[in-house]
C-alpha cells in the first residue's frame, strides 16, 4: 500500500521570509539558512555564506541542488558568480560555495530528492 501526503501551498511575503529562523548549516562557522519550504527529503530555502566563510566541500548520495544567487559572490564548482547566475549540482558531485575571498553571498536553493 502506498501513501501520499497532500501538498500544502506556501506563500511567503519577503517579510514572512525575514522572521524565519536562520539556522546553522553545516561544520562551518558563518554559513546559515532558512527553510521555506520542506516535504520528505527535499526543501527550499534562502543560504547566507558570510564573508570569508564556505559551506565546506561535500556530496549528496541521493539529492540534486539547483542554486541561483541572489547576492553577493562565491566559488561554486570552480566558477566565480555573482547576483542572477544559477548552479546545478548533480548527486553524486562534489560541490562548495565558497566566499572566503568574498564579501559572502545569500542564495535560494532547491534540495531536491528524486522520485523513487
Amino acid at each position: 500500500m502506498t501513501t501520499t501526503t497532500a501538498a500544502v501551498p506556501v506563500v511567503l511575503a519577503a517579510t514572512d521570509v525575514d522572521t524565519l529562523t536562520e539556522a546553522p548549516l553545516g561544520p562551518n562557522e558563518g554559513v546559515t539558512h532558512r527553510v521555506l519550504w520542506q516535504q520528505g527529503g527535499s526543501m527550499a530555502g534562502v543560504l547566507t555564506v558570510r564573508a570569508g566563510s564556505r559551506l565546506g566541500v561535500h556530496s549528496h548520495r541521493r539529492n540534486h541542488h539547483h542554486i541561483w544567487i541572489l547576492e553577493g559572490h562565491a566559488r561554486i564548482l570552480g566558477k566565480n558568480l555573482g547576483p542572477g547566475s544559477y548552479a546545478y549540482e548533480p548527486s553524486g558531485v562534489e560541490h562548495d560555495i565558497d566566499a572566503s575571498d568574498t564579501e559572502g553571498c545569500t542564495v535560494f536553493y532547491l534540495y531536491l530528492r528524486p522520485p523513487d
